[in-house]
């Protein structure tokens, strides 16, 4: 099985089957893989593998990043369903997570107040 490591802080937008126009969020590093479970069928492949050098991004470049994003997606009159928090592994562990949560809120707002915002969760530390 291949594995794949997602680029750090902002990913797509991507059509997802299930949500839509998805724009990912990963909070963890680009260059690895922290989780609290090393799941046989995970894209991202095994924690033992995916050792990662590089700390997680913080919470000012996520919310620069994600604004950088939203403001460019909206001048190209891109549509946008939904901001997901997803990447390399489990995405509740960054330690400012509730406070990128609710600056992705207040950015949403902004500039697409009707986009649901999603976590991918195996829920261990929520």
């Amino acid at each position: 099985m291949s594995t794949i490591l997602y680029p750090s802080p902002i990913v797509g937008p991507i059509h997802s089957r299930r949500l839509g126009i998805s724009l990912g969020v990963n909070v963890n590093p680009s260059d690895g893989k922290i989780c609290t479970f090393d799941c046989i069928y995970c894209e991202v492949g095994y924690n033992r593998n995916r050792h990662t050098t590089s700390p997680r991004p913080t919470r000012q470049h996520i919310a620069a990043a994600l604004e950088e994003k939203l403001k460019e997606m909206k001048a190209d009159g891109s549509a946008l369903d939904v901001i997901t928090f997803s990447g390399n592994g489990e995405p509740t562990g960054h330690p400012d997570f509730l406070g990128i949560v609710e600056d992705t809120i207040r950015l949403r707002n902004v500039y697409y107040p009707d986009a649901k915002v999603s976590v991918l969760t195996n829920s261990t530390l929520a």
